[in-house]
């Protein structure tokens, strides 16, 4: 085993003496149903390996988003093409940083989702997101943004909701009415039962990153 790995050809990072490989390759990424029932938007980060052949391997998660658009990331990019990187003119094996955008139809002041995080490290299987509720578009030009926090009771629906974090307070009462009322999950699996699992959702409306908008609307 030992004498195998050390066959394994090197991994460069780029710099002086090595170029990155670059794309020349690529579809547009899938959107999961929960992804574009609650129109989370933004770029999943992700670390892997072009090897000298423009093969990509090794892709790893960086920074998630969430709904399943991790996973969609990742298969998204294992289908891209590289011109490979090289070291002093050779191709040889580099590991890069790649983004992959999503953004949902939506008009500019809706409110949407830009991150769900799910916090149980005894999860078999995370909650699933079926019904969504958002509070009505208002024709205000305002970025804003409110972090909530709550739990996924094991009937699926969000208890003990809770503003963490926002822009600005007067935003916060119709989003939370709005995902109490409104929002509705497959519950949880831990040991094989429906459970009561906490999780975190940041909200936005207007733009809160420059992400692309032509080629990754779904």
């Amino acid at each position: 085993m030992a004498l195998l790995a050390l066959a394994q050809p090197p991994v460069f990072q780029p710099g002086l003496d090595v170029t990155a490989p670059f794309v020349v390759a690529k579809a547009k990424p899938a959107y999961t149903q929960e992804a574009r029932l609650a129109r989370l938007e933004g770029s999943v980060l992700l670390s892997l390996v072009v090897g000298a052949d423009g093969q990509p391997r090794d892709i790893q998660v960086a920074r998630p988003i969430g709904l399943g658009l991790d996973e969609s990331a990742v298969e998204n990019v294992r289908a891209w093409r590289f011109k490979p990187g090289a070291k002093n003119g050779t191709p040889v094996a580099v590991r890069i940083m790649a983004e992959v955008f999503f953004r949902p139809r939506r008009t500019l002041w809706d409110w949407h989702l830009v991150r769900a995080a799910f916090r149980s490290a005894a999860l078999e299987t995370r909650p699933a997101l079926i019904k969504v509720k958002f509070p009505a578009t208002v024709d205000l030009e305002e970025n804003a943004s409110v972090t909530i926090a709550f739990d996924i009771s094991p009937t699926g629906v969000p208890v003990n909701v809770l503003a963490v974090k926002s822009s600005d307070a007067r935003w916060e009462s119709e989003l939370l009415a709005a995902v109490r009322e409104g929002w509705r999950f497959r519950p949880g699996i831990i040991d094989g039962k429906p459970a009561t699992v906490p999780v975190w959702f940041e909200f936005v409306r207007g733009s809160h990153s420059p992400i692309p908008s032509a080629g990754n609307t779904p």
